[in-house]
């Protein structure tokens, strides 16, 4: 079945919507010419017109004089035709014609509108061969991940562990028949339901609010002790359920796998690069690691504070016992307190009946690390204070204080001294916790590294998705050094596994590079040429038409150049047009 006629309600609104609002008649054909949708009358194109001309070369054609024009000239219909004028774009899916969208004049008032506007109209017909190559494209996506879906389940529903799947929001979505005969259910009377109403002792939450974790843990289920591993499914760094596995592990394994779920070991050869400003602080780090003050990472999204952390934990005496991360910002206020200090059996509605160990505890004789401690709710900075003062915790419902020894390592990307100053966090716990700050730089200010991340991660990635070495064009590698990297170390990370995925040969060029990218690459070209012309102080207005005027010597005066020239001087088509149309007019 044709591509296009899978989604022929969708093209039908289009088309209807195009030809209401521009009042010009719309047509979209697929390779066999038969007519999708539209307001033009016939079953079928004519085999032999200018539509099959756009099918064989992948090119855009606009007429204005239908039967007198070259293109015209083998139509077999060319006598018949009632056309006026037209324009005839080609719709493309990975680089192959899969169909053609038209505008057609029937009178002389819907010519004269075409005729006037069809560089604008060009391009709103082109826009709108995208939005229908992007439904074609999300549509054949979505077949395929139903058809993965029944492979899955078959495949799932062979293996002999349990294998359970919650969304975000701790919702089943899908089971395996061994782990429904572990909880005794059917498929129907557990989807949509909490796993919390299965299972209330199983703690999942870690998981899905943690970058790389995977979690270990005992539950009673139905009179029977079961073994579960929990671990967070991602999709794009974004965290979007978690897998809950049923295995049988004996006993003296149990230690095992909890120490290899909680430890991540990491070294500071592990960081990369060879900049001064990330040589000095990984300086800074290895000379502060053998002590037990508090640390205080500081740095912005994506600069790798935790890998810091535990390049100090494992760099200090305390590395032979845990390093627990908790990330403050990911975890619910009202769960927080009982995931940081534990709980007693029965401390409050739907409590463990054994109650719970919280992560100070967990992390005793090691290594805390506290991620975006600026979002910690003030009345449980309080409470962090008294375990840095006191060396005890106190669990939710328990009377006893607990000895504690554990290092406490606090990271944020937020102006501490700032939230101090504003009253949203604690002057006493700032300090606390300021004892050693380390300052960890963003991409930006370690330019000469993003080479070196990137091919580190290209051939980590190729090595992980079992894929042939590739290498990056030197002007990949160019275009790559003159971004900013907002997202630092961790954008960088996805941009290169994006290019892997989508990469079919050994060198990496900049046709497959995201237009976030190429956008900045091109106006950076753009801001140079025309700082070579401007010598003086001159008017906002008039520097303006020199970018402009230079963006189309660039990428030349033709339809698609003005395209290019817009897109690279980040305006739409249309402003563009404007102010060409009032330069001609000064």
């Amino acid at each position: 079945m044709s591509s296009l006629l899978e989604i022929q309600d969708f093209i039908h609104t289009v088309t209807k919507a195009i030809a209401q609002s521009l009042e010009i008649e719309s047509t979209v054909v697929d390779l066999e010419l038969r007519r999708i949708a539209g307001t033009v009358k016939g079953e079928k194109a004519v085999s032999n017109g200018v539509i099959q001309k756009v099918i064989e070369t992948g090119k855009y054609y606009i007429v204005e004089h239908p039967r007198q024009d070259a293109h015209c000239s083998q139509c077999s219909e060319k006598q018949k035709c009632k056309e006026r004028a037209f324009i005839n774009c080609p719709i493309f899916l990975d680089g192959k014609v899969i169909g053609v969208m038209g505008l057609m004049c029937y009178n002389d008032v819907q010519r004269e509108r075409l005729v006037a506007k069809k560089e604008s109209l060009l391009s709103f017909i082109q826009s709108m061969c995208e939005l229908i190559s992007s439904k074609v494209k999300r549509h054949e996506m979505y077949k395929e991940i139903e058809h993965h879906n029944i492979m899955l389940n078959q495949i799932i529903n062979t293996v002999s562990d349990g294998y359970i799947i919650v969304n975000t929001e701790n919702k089943i979505t899908n089971a395996n028949k061994h782990a429904l005969r572990i909880l005794s259910k059917s498929i129907e009377e557990i989807k949509h339901k909490s796993i919390k109403e299965l299972i209330p002792d199983l703690d999942i939450q870690n998981v899905l609010v943690s970058k790389k974790y995977t979690s270990y843990d005992e539950v009673k289920i139905n009179g029977k002790v079961f073994d579960i591993f929990v671990t967070a499914m991602r999709e794009d760094d974004i965290t979007v359920g978690a897998l809950i596995s049923f295995k049988k592990v004996d006993r003296i394994s149990n230690r095992i796998y909890r120490r290899a779920f909680q430890n991540h070991e990491i070294s500071f050869d592990d960081i990369i690069g060879k900049s001064k400003v990330i040589n000095e602080v990984k300086d800074l780090a290895k000379t502060v690691s053998n002590t037990n003050a508090n640390i205080l990472l500081l740095g912005e999204s994506g600069t790798g504070k935790e890998l810091f952390a535990r390049a100090i934990h494992f760099a200090s005496e305390r590395h032979a016992n845990s390093f627990i991360p908790v990330n403050c910002a990911a975890i619910p206020r009202d769960l927080l307190e009982s995931e940081l200090f534990g709980y007693e059996a029965g401390a409050f509605t739907g409590a463990s009946r054994s109650g719970k160990p919280g992560k100070f505890e967990l992390a005793n004789k090691g290594t805390i690390f506290l991620d975006e401690i600026g979002d910690m709710p003030f009345y449980l900075q309080a409470k962090i204070l008294r375990v840095l003062q006191d060396r005890t915790i106190e669990k939710i419902g328990g009377i006893v204080q607990q000895d504690i020894d554990v290092r406490i390592i606090a990271a944020t990307n937020k102006d501490l001294e700032q939230m101090v100053h504003e009253g949203k966090f604690r002057e006493d716990l700032y300090y606390r916790l300021n004892v050693i700050p380390i300052h960890i730089p963003p991409l930006r200010e370690r330019k000469e590294d993003v080479q070196l991340l990137a091919e580190y991660f290209l051939k980590d990635y190729s090595k992980a998705f079992n894929t042939p070495n590739k290498r990056l064009s030197s002007k990949v590698i160019e275009i790559l050094n003159n971004y900013d990297w907002p997202g630092n170390v961790r954008e960088l990370d996805n941009i290169v596994q994006y290019l892997i995925s989508v990469s079919n040969s050994e060198i990496i060029d900049q046709d497959i590079l995201p237009s976030k990218l190429l956008k900045k690459s091109r106006r950076a070209n753009v801001i140079h040429n025309l700082s070579n012309d401007v010598t003086e102080i001159i008017p906002l207005a008039e520097i303006e038409k020199k970018a402009i005027l230079k963006a189309l010597e660039v990428y030349g005066d033709s339809t698609e150049g003005k395209l290019k020239a817009a897109q690279a001087l980040g305006i739409s088509n249309a402003t563009l047009y404007r102010k060409l149309a009032a330069y001609k007019k000064a």
